[in-house]
């Protein structure tokens, strides 16, 4: 091997290893924000734990920790003011305990800073799903966190997450349930999550029609459909994202909202199924 053959092997050895670890630094946002598709994917970053089981010495809905969310803007849309517990730290679970029951419908109402939402869970179609959110609502997981994601190509109001910054889960994840081929439609509530199998707490609203894009990869289990507060909803996907440049590069931390949007508090009620 002459010595330019070696020089120029050592040369793309560098080159690999940069690139390496580029792709490890940055992975989990790739997987998280995009999904694999041409099309930005509703979805959750952050490490939770493997699995929805729960230890031999722990009952499924044991808390193993918690952690802090992030600062928000100090602006609050819709001349609302912070909550109490934005700052708060946020629970983590070793599983979801089983609060729901078979034969009972749900309704989640969510009061945010521009209005109230309310929801009609479907626990018929999603019952682990509807579940799992029941629980964290009854926990008071999500009370005083914010909005982190706003997509205006695909429609998407996006949530959930305990650091508030699109980051994190529960602690734990829980199956996919997809069904028939799914359709977001305006109104749809349905789980993120960053891959298959990997949903937790964070979840996406869709706005307006062009949820529609996001039919043909039928990934997120739908487990929601909004009865009352689409004008809450849709005022909430206009304000105006931090970054819009860096998200259309794919740095998708851009759709962050330039106000704060929070969730005061999210409320479940039981209903006739």
């Amino acid at each position: 091997m002459t010595e330019r053959q070696t020089q120029q092997r050592k040369r793309v050895r560098v080159i690999a290893v940069a690139l390496v670890v580029a792709v490890v630094g940055a992975g989990i946002a790739f997987v998280a924000f995009t999904g694999g598709s041409s099309t930005p994917a509703p979805a959750a970053s952050g490490s939770p734990s493997p699995s929805t089981s729960a230890s031999p010495t722990q009952k499924p809905g044991s808390v193993t920790g918690t952690v802090t969310p992030v600062p928000g803007p100090t602006e609050v849309a819709c001349g609302a003011k912070a909550p109490k517990d934005a700052l708060t730290p946020k629970p983590q679970f070793n599983a979801p305990a089983q609060v729901t029951k078979k034969g009972v419908g749900y309704t989640a109402t969510f009061e945010t800073s521009c209005g109230s939402v309310e929801v009609k869970l479907l626990a018929d179609t999603a019952p682990q799903t509807v579940n799992d959110f029941v629980f964290l609502a009854q926990q008071g997981y999500f009370n005083g966190q914010r909005f982190h994601r706003i997509d205006s190509s695909i429609d998407v109001v996006q949530g959930g997450s305990p650091t508030g910054d699109g980051t994190g889960g529960p602690g734990y994840q829980i199956p996919d349930e997809l069904g028939t081929p799914p359709s977001y439609a305006p109104g749809v509530l349905a789980m993120a999550n960053a891959g298959p199998n990997t949903g937790g707490s964070q979840f996406f609203f869709i706005t307006g029609s062009k949820g529609h894009q996001l039919d043909s990869q039928g990934a997120w289990t739908i487990f929601g459909q909004v009865e009352q507060g689409m004008d809450v909803l849709q005022t909430i996907a206009k304000i105006p994202i931090s970054d819009p440049t860096a998200a259309a590069s794919g740095d998708l931390s851009g759709q962050q909202p330039t106000q704060a949007v929070y969730i005061d508090r999210v409320t479940v009620q039981e209903t006739k199924a």
